[in-house]
């Protein structure tokens, strides 16, 4: 996993993603706020698995950092395409933004053009274990389609306070792995024993 990719990361986690009243968390109750409170360093060397009584948490930091490959080349082709015709409330209300509608426009239109449909995945509306929800589009099979529109959930209330989305090539076999049952695994659990910062490096 090259640095750029963890460098992203590290900024989507402590995203500014408001205050507002879709979104109350109160003065310090919010993803972003506690985020920005850690540094890159403390992102990195913190626990990729942690256990609290019987419940798995899995840090969404390492989870993206082993499963993800960050794409600033379209990333930036998506961002140059909102500003095209950037909306306004005023003066361009029909105009674009980085929110999931236009977001998957620039998929359909760009990214998969032979799809005609985009699928939204919000891990909030499942059972996971990383220590926050992510929403991501997606196309057709996982293996053949495997670059992804990502944003983080940063805000304390599900409905609102999303990071922009930015795209990301995916290891489906390390992406998909959200489920704490896995982990509870015995092989597992004896390596994440061994390994105080929970590392699956040697699976």
């Amino acid at each position: 996993m090259n640095l750029n990719t963890k460098e992203v990361i590290y900024k989507m986690l402590t995203e500014n993603t408001g205050i507002h009243m879709c979104d109350s968390g109160g003065e310090d109750g919010r993803n972003w706020q506690r985020n920005q409170k850690k540094s890159f360093k403390d992102f990195n060397n913190e626990p990729e698995i942690t256990k609290d009584d019987d419940l798995i948490y899995k840090s969404l930091f390492h989870h993206l950092s082993n499963s993800v490959e960050y794409l600033p080349d379209l990333t930036n082709q998506l961002n140059k395409w909102i500003k095209k015709d950037k909306y306004d409330a005023f003066k361009n209300p029909d105009g674009r933004s980085n929110s999931w509608h236009d977001v998957e426009d620039f998929i359909l239109e760009y990214v998969y053009p032979e799809q005609d449909k985009v699928n939204c995945t919000y891990t909030y509306n499942f059972d996971n274990c990383l220590s926050q929800d992510i929403q991501f589009l997606s196309c057709g099979d996982m293996y053949e389609n495997n670059i992804i529109a990502l944003s983080i959930h940063n805000g304390a209330d599900a409905r609102g306070g999303l990071t922009d989305y930015k795209f990301f090539k995916i290891d489906p076999d390390m992406f998909y792995i959200m489920d704490s049952e896995y982990y509870q695994d015995s092989e597992v659990a004896w390596i994440l024993e061994q390994n105080q910062h929970g590392s699956l490096e040697q699976l």
